[in-house]
């Protein structure tokens, strides 16, 4: 055998043997592949087994937390709470755990679903505030808040846009608040719904002092719209601005109306309103210092008036109390005052600012025989203010009766009642003037040679009606 011969029968055998070695292996390979599949199948059914042994405990767990929901939903509210209560009592503490984790998540979405439905007007007020009691009621039972933070978001972004009223929007906010665990998690948009409504409720005053004129008023409200509420603040601002343009015109006549009536300070005071919006008008500056001058001239004080009545009825001011205040009437300022004396009235007077003349009371009921005014005044059944024809006026008077009648006379004056008593019965003039009600003027008249004889006439200061003495009687004429 040639050298090349063995070397390639040689190489031959090794093919061979290197086959048989790699075929052995490969069969060692698939045998230990098909123990190891074995081996892991058996092992995932081992598992599967645990997992349903175990799960079945979780699938009975959901089918409960399925019939609490469902008795919820339903509003079997007791039924429901008798349920829950009966499972708290069966279960071990574990699994009551178990439970209540997964039935938080079904009533969860029980709670924004029903929030929804609340809003879209799909159930009532008292369903679900009926809910949200009765999940208070199960002690472990908590609400995902991140859910109730969207809706909340969208309620009260539904009430700024007034797609829902604030009726609606604060009472889901109120309600929805009182579950148990969200503590103040939505105050953020409760506050926030609370204070739109406040806003719009100042704008809606607002409109109100505007439609009767009392721009002042509704400008104040308008100021107090949120920026944050962008309609109602946009509105605000332009209504104001209807207001500034309207109020000079309105305003400057109300303060020439209060002028013509006396009352300078409330003239000022519409002044007052315009000077923010009109600063360094002539027309308001000119007004100003006319009212200013007027009230300094007609303004009294008490002790003012105190002085003026000590002048002329002679009597000690230091004596005199005096409780007054000012009054329009008849276009005229007057103080009214009442005069008092050792704790007693003497006097209801009306004083005139600008004369200083004193207007004492004297009426049917009420005399204080006051023998130092310049006129008197009554007030009438309806409130009225009236005031006595002037003592010049019934001097008048008697001179046109005695004119009428063609009768002389020397001379003629107004006096006082104690100055007229001794040329008269006294006795007969109280009857009379107890019968009239003492409302008079004593007017002497002096007739004859030297003025020996001497007349009395009375004249009625309010209906001007005339009486005369006449042999100790008092007649009509």
């Amino acid at each position: 055998m040639d050298l090349k011969k063995f070397l390639d029968t040689i190489r031959d055998q090794l093919d061979t043997l290197k086959y048989q070695i790699e075929d052995k292996i490969d069969k060692i390979k698939s045998s230990k592949k098909y123990f190891v599949s074995l081996s892991l199948s058996f092992l995932a059914f081992l598992v599967l087994l645990v997992v349903i042994f175990f799960s079945r405990g979780d699938l009975n767990v959901g089918k409960q937390a399925d019939i609490l929901v469902d008795s919820i939903s339903n509003r079997k509210y007791t039924e429901a709470y008798q349920y829950y209560t009966n499972l708290e009592k069966e279960f071990s503490a574990s699994k009551m755990n178990k439970f209540n984790k997964v039935a938080s998540k079904k009533l969860s979405v029980l709670v924004v679903n029903s929030g929804d439905k609340y809003i879209s007007g799909e159930i009532s007020k008292e369903q679900y505030s009926g809910l949200i009691n009765t999940i208070n009621a199960l002690n472990e039972i908590t609400i995902d808040v991140d859910q109730l933070l969207d809706i909340s978001s969208r309620v009260e972004q539904m009430y700024i846009d007034e797609n829902i009223n604030y009726e609606k929007a604060s009472s889901y906010m109120e309600i929805t608040t009182s579950l148990n665990g969200i503590y103040q998690d939505l105050d953020e948009y409760k506050n926030k719904i609370k204070t739109v409504y406040e806003s719009r409720k100042v704008y809606e005053e607002g409109s109100k002092f505007q439609q009767i004129k009392k721009y002042k008023e509704a400008i104040e409200k308008y100021d107090k719209v949120i920026e944050d509420d962008k309609k109602y603040y946009s509105l605000a601002q332009s209504k104001k601005q209807e207001c500034i343009d309207s109020m000079y015109n309105y305003y400057i006549s109300q303060a020439n109306i209060s002028s013509k009536e006396g009352k300078y300070e409330d003239a000022l005071v519409y002044l007052t309103y315009l000077k923010p919006y009109y600063p360094n008008d002539e027309e308001i500056e000119k007004l100003e210092d006319e009212y200013k001058e007027k009230i300094s001239v007609y303004t009294l004080s008490s002790d003012d008036i105190k002085n003026l009545i000590s002048k002329k009825s002679g009597i000690d001011a230091d004596l005199l109390s005096v409780i007054s205040y000012q009054q329009t009437i008849g276009q005229k300022i007057y103080y009214y005052a009442e005069v008092v004396k050792d704790n007693k009235i003497i006097n209801e007077v009306l004083v005139e600012a600008k004369s200083k003349q004193i207007y004492s009371y004297k009426s049917e009921k009420v005399d204080y025989d006051c023998e130092y005014s310049d006129g008197y005044y009554k007030v009438d059944e309806d409130g009225n203010y009236v005031f006595a024809i002037s003592s010049k006026d019934a001097a008048t008077i008697v001179k046109d009766k005695l004119s009428q009648k063609k009768e002389d006379y020397n001379d003629l004056e107004v006096k006082f009642k104690s100055e007229i008593v001794k040329y008269v019965d006294e006795e007969e003039l109280n009857k009379l003037i107890e019968k009239n009600n003492n409302i008079y003027y004593y007017v002497l008249v002096k007739k004859g040679w030297f003025s020996f004889t001497k007349e009395v006439y009375l004249v009625n200061m309010y209906d001007k009606t005339v009486y005369k003495f006449v042999d100790s009687k008092i007649s009509k004429i």
